[in-house]
């Protein structure tokens, strides 16, 4: 490693610490700067010109409004590489899958991390960036968790995703790249191209890895295996069939138990069952074609939804999903909660009267005349929460809109845009309209009473009820 780089408009930049390493060289920090410097492993005039070329193209990309780092300037020759910001008070996402040397405790340093709901939602953030990318018709190609940077407080939930010099079009056939590790069986067989399922693959491996702490291919069986069987578990082929063409099963394969793994989380801790069905499509039927794999859309819609059924241990302070009724953390009884449950209003909404079919504003219900669910979630006691978008308005985005914050015998509700918030009393409907002023209050027996309703009368929109369901003791 060199001691410092120059960049083509004569900059100095004294390179400090190595951040991580991918496929085609290392990310090292820049002394005294948010930057970094990704500096590239050229063989040949004719490859580093090449990745000049790739340098100056992702410049030219659409990112705009993006959590990413793009390339600020090149480097001068003889070095090859860019300089990109680096965001202060970031750490690789890596650091949270693997615990340092001299931890005390698995499960404490799991929980010191922001524990389980945390990184729901870091993974979540990551998947919505890396969707925002697919859908402006482009491929991250060597997604690792060396290149996805993370608020570095156990309180904090940015995501920047760094190291974008090899994004491409969707359309721009490429020679396969990715990281040891967390390349698609197809790439690392060089038998396909990068692609948007090659991104998702990527990704759950990271998703996996965060979550559980140990790889979805590498059970006990490989891990004890002979030298060469790793590499063969990670293009997807199982090493112990000997025909170089029976699918490898993943280390939770519900059918074939013979690449357990041992290590890490158990996952029924940290895997809700959606969350789980779709790392086996991931890792069962995915790793032979690309088309059983969830999208990073879907993923994003998974994770967030496993965050939201998390409660937090009043005892260890541990997240844990709230059909568990201890804390797996710390044995603690789970305590009472307030359960959220997400209606559509329609204004005009069909409604059957006598013989008839008329509009009628309402609630959406199913044939039995129930309200229909479209969305839940749950919080603790004494949790402030903020709901987004996505709840509220069922859009995919992760903007706050009403904070609630919860203290003995009381809710207090803000709005935290100056959208139409009403609540709603459910049997007299009488009504509280909620501004940014001042928190509207409800005590907590009066609760189950009102609904809060987030937009108008007459246009379709959502309905919350809010429930405080009794704990485990």
């Amino acid at each position: 490693m060199p001691a410092a780089v120059t960049s083509i408009h004569g900059s100095l930049y004294p390179l400090g610490p190595k951040l991580g390493r991918g496929g085609q060289g290392a990310v090292y920090a820049v002394q005294g700067a948010n930057r970094a410097v990704k500096l590239y492993d050229t063989a040949s005039p004719q490859a580093s010109e090449r990745l000049r070329d790739q340098i100056a193209l992702v410049g030219r990309l659409p990112l705009e409004n993006l959590a990413v780092s793009r390339p600020i300037e090149q480097l001068r020759a003889p070095h090859v590489g860019y300089v990109m910001e680096l965001f202060t008070g970031m750490v690789p996402i890596h650091s949270l899958q693997h615990p340092p040397k001299g931890a005390a405790g698995i499960a404490e340093w799991y929980l010191s991390g922001g524990g389980l709901q945390r990184r729901l939602r870091l993974l979540a953030r990551t998947a919505e960036v890396m969707s925002a990318l697919h859908g402006r018709g482009l491929v991250y190609v060597d997604p690792s968790p060396h290149n996805i940077f993370v608020s570095e407080p156990a309180d904090a939930y940015e995501v920047r995703l760094i190291d974008m010099d090899n994004l491409r079009p969707a359309s721009a056939a490429i020679r396969p790249l990715y990281t040891p590790g967390y390349g698609a069986p197809e790439i690392v067989r060089q038998t396909g191209v990068p692609s948007s399922l090659s991104d998702a693959y990527a990704f759950a491996v990271i998703a996996f890895e965060t979550l559980a702490l140990v790889h979805p291919l590498l059970g006990d069986a490989v891990r004890d295996g002979e030298p060469e069987w790793e590499e063969q578990a990670l293009q997807g082929y199982s090493p112990w069939a000997n025909d170089g063409r029976t699918r490898l099963p993943w280390i939770e394969d519900a059918d074939d138990d013979s690449n357990r793994s041992s290590d890490g989380i158990p996952r029924a801790i940290v895997l809700s069952p959606k969350l789980k069905q779709d790392f086996s499509h991931s890792f069962g039927t995915g790793l032979s074609d690309p088309d059983a794999r969830p999208g990073l859309a879907r993923w994003a819609e998974r994770l967030h939804k496993a965050a939201d059924h998390t409660l937090t241990c009043h005892r260890c302070s541990g997240s844990f999903y709230f059909n568990c009724r201890t804390c797996p953390w710390c044995d603690a009884l789970r305590m009472s909660f307030i359960a959220v449950t997400v209606y559509l209003w329609d204004p005009e909404r069909l409604h059957r009267r006598g013989g008839h079919v008329e509009a009628k504003p309402g609630i959406v219900r199913k044939p039995d005349g129930k309200r229909r669910k479209i969305d839940r979630l749950v919080f603790s006691m004494g949790q402030t929460i903020d709901l987004t978008e996505r709840t509220t308005h069922g859009k995919p985005h992760s903007t706050p809109t009403v904070r609630i914050e919860t203290s003995t015998g009381r809710m207090a509700f803000s709005p935290l845009n100056d959208d139409h918030w009403l609540l709603i009393h459910k049997a007299s409907g009488r009504h509280k309209r909620l501004t940014r002023r001042r928190p509207e209050r409800l005590r907590a027996e009066e609760l189950a009473d009102w609904e809060l309703r987030t937009g108008y009368e007459d246009q379709i929109h959502r309905l919350l009820g809010f429930e405080i369901v009794p704990g485990s003791a």
